[in-house]
């Protein structure tokens, strides 16, 4: 269908939120972006018809694993903003994402090997949509500065125990936690993840 004036779709499930604003036969907005997975590890308890072992949303789980784990004392201590994790993303819900300044360590900060890992988990998010729009996502990015981007971690740095991070640019917001148990009662077990519009969701401008 070609659109002259603005339209919009949205997919929604229990664990899937995907948002798509058009225009004159452009999409001009695909955020909010939220996917969760419960059970994000696949034990004997679960019985979720996939295979024991089986992990979903995994990149974006090791991924943070790895470049928190990666990080020395110092850069530890810039990065991790609470001992604990929160219970839930911020804003959950809300049509527009939290404006609070960035937290954490800049990516200018880090090695070029820890940087390479941020750039993998940010494409993990960015790449979830078709890849004209994943690419005018990176180079707003690029364009606002990678340097300035902000990695921020709270929790515990390995599986089984609460986790949560947010990487925070001009153009963009993304958070990850894992805190909630699974349905069988497996401890942080639970993904909750978004990317949102730091311009402001639904093609809505933030005042």
């Amino acid at each position: 269908t070609n659109y002259v004036c603005l339209g919009g779709l949205s997919v929604e499930g229990h664990h899937l939120s995907l948002n798509f604003v058009v225009e004159d036969n452009k999409v001009i907005s695909v955020t909010p972006q939220f996917f969760g997975a419960n059970p994000a590890l696949v034990k004997n308890e679960n019985k979720s018809g996939f295979e024991v072992g089986t992990r979903i949303l995994a990149k974006e789980e090791q991924l943070g694993f790895d470049l928190v784990n990666s990080l020395d004392d110092a850069q530890q201590k810039q990065a991790v903003i609470a001992e604990k994790a929160p219970e839930e993303i911020r804003a959950a819900g809300e049509t527009q994402p939290p404006k609070d300044a960035p937290v954490g360590i800049p990516a200018g900060k880090l090695t070029s090997e820890q940087q390479k890992v941020l750039r993998e988990l940010i494409d993990e998010y960015a790449t979830a949509v078709p890849a004209k729009i994943s690419a005018q996502r990176l180079a707003a990015m690029e364009e606002a500065g990678f340097d300035g981007v902000h990695f921020a971690w709270a929790g515990a740095t390995e599986p089984g125990i609460g986790h949560y991070y947010r990487i925070q640019g001009e153009t963009f917001l993304i958070e990850f936690v894992n805190t909630q148990p699974d349905v069988a009662g497996n401890p942080a077990n639970h993904i909750h993840c978004v990317w949102r519009d730091m311009h402001g969701d639904f093609a809505i401008p933030i005042e």
